[in-house]
């Protein structure tokens, strides 16, 4: 078999040290908070989405910090965002009331938030030229393996540090991540760059990313809260079947990725919207468990949607244009992910969890219809980008 990593250059195998520590952060934080609020805290679904809806509040702020940090290092810029994500989920060892809960959700997500824009463009400049689906799944795959080798160490360490001690180790794995960027090259390539973008010519990448951050959100929250909350689920399940929806996405992942390049945004799109609509149905309407730890899987499984959304831009803007405008993207996708956690909480109390998963798979079917107006005839590929 070819080496995987024969192509990697040094700038791309740290920034994979550093997306390898956010798998770390996100395998122990998805794994154990569910758990967590409902066994410490008796978190109700309205206080549960105050405190989602709360957290993904700084993802508007993502144009005015592109507009800040654009004349500056992105690595740098990138490293300091990872240590405010670890500070912030260390925090949650003295958390005893939603209040501290919310304010150290804040903290951390202020960090992710801050990452996550600058980790598509890294990963985009870093990557070698061409072929930026392929390059983007291998390293979705990279955070799989690292949530999947999380996954395990906290099936066997639970008993010994329980959930304080893990979510310190994860705090410290995700700062030492930050570290790795300390040492790439600092020229990346910002010329021309400009920190606002809204064109009419983006304006199916802006909807899109709506419609996802309503979807995703409304999944992210609810998904594995009911697993836990309605149907008892313990945090060693939990655990296990993070582990196996890891595992999958971390085979399948790069394949999925060069799906993306052959098979054209559209299509792949197409397909995750319209098997999404299936997994909410089902959802909404089973209560066989292992069907909905399938299901569970399945979503995750179809992650492709956000690579295809990520290289359709890539295709579509020009250079100047595309950090600022996948800036856009996220801060459009969070004006729908502060609302959403909101609104499903109050639908929930009044009228019961199943209609938080027949809206998102209303949503679905719309962001199905949308993106077939995506034209792969004017995807005309962008100059590759240079590498350090």
């Amino acid at each position: 078999m070819k080496n995987p990593f024969s192509e990697w250059s040094r700038n791309f195998a740290l920034l994979a040290g550093a997306v390898f520590s956010v798998g770390v952060f996100f395998g122990i934080q998805l794994s154990l908070f569910n758990n967590f609020i409902v066994e410490r805290l008796q978190i109700e679904p309205f206080e549960l989405g105050t405190v989602e809806a709360l957290r993904e509040v700084p993802g508007f702020l993502n144009v005015l910090f592109i507009a800040l940090v654009v004349r500056r290092s992105p690595p740098l810029v990138a490293a300091a965002a990872l240590a405010v994500m670890g500070v912030g989920i260390m925090a949650y060892t003295s958390v005893y009331s939603v209040s501290s809960l919310a304010l150290f959700s804040l903290i951390w997500s202020i960090g992710f938030h801050c990452w996550l824009p600058l980790e598509q463009s890294l990963s985009l400049a870093y990557s070698p030229p061409g072929n930026k689906g392929k390059w983007l799944g291998q390293l979705r795959s990279v955070g799989s393996m690292a949530w999947l080798l999380t996954i395990v160490a906290c099936i066997y360490l639970m008993e010994y540090l329980s959930y304080g001690g893990l979510f310190a180790v994860a705090g410290g794995a995700t700062i030492l991540g930050g570290c790795c960027l300390l040492f790439t090259s600092k020229q990346v390539p910002v010329d021309g760059e400009r920190g606002f973008v809204i064109k009419r010519r983006y304006r199916l990448f802006y909807l899109l990313n709506f419609l996802q951050g309503c979807r995703k959100q409304m999944f992210i929250t609810f998904a594995i809260f009911a697993l836990v909350k309605v149907h008892g689920m313990q945090v060693e399940t939990t655990m296990i079947l993070v582990l196996v929806n890891q595992a999958l996405i971390t085979l399948t992942a790069p394949t999925l990725g060069r799906l993306v390049d052959r098979l054209g945004e559209r299509f792949m799109l197409s397909a995750s919207y319209g098997c999404l609509i299936f997994v909410f149905l089902g959802y909404a309407v089973i209560e066989h468990l292992p069907t909905l730890y399938a299901l569970y899987c399945f979503d995750n499984l179809i992650f492709f949607g956000s690579i295809a959304l990520t290289t359709y831009i890539n295709k579509i803007a020009s250079p100047e244009d595309l950090k600022p405008t996948l800036s856009m993207g996220i801060t459009m996708n969070h004006l729908a992910a502060v609302a959403a956690p909101l609104l499903g909480g109050l639908a929930w109390q009044h009228f019961g969890y199943e209609v938080i998963f027949f809206s998102g798979a209303v949503m679905a079917f719309i962001s199905l219809v949308v993106c077939q107006w995506i034209n792969p005839a004017t995807q005309h590929a962008a100059e590759p980008m240079p590498t350090s």
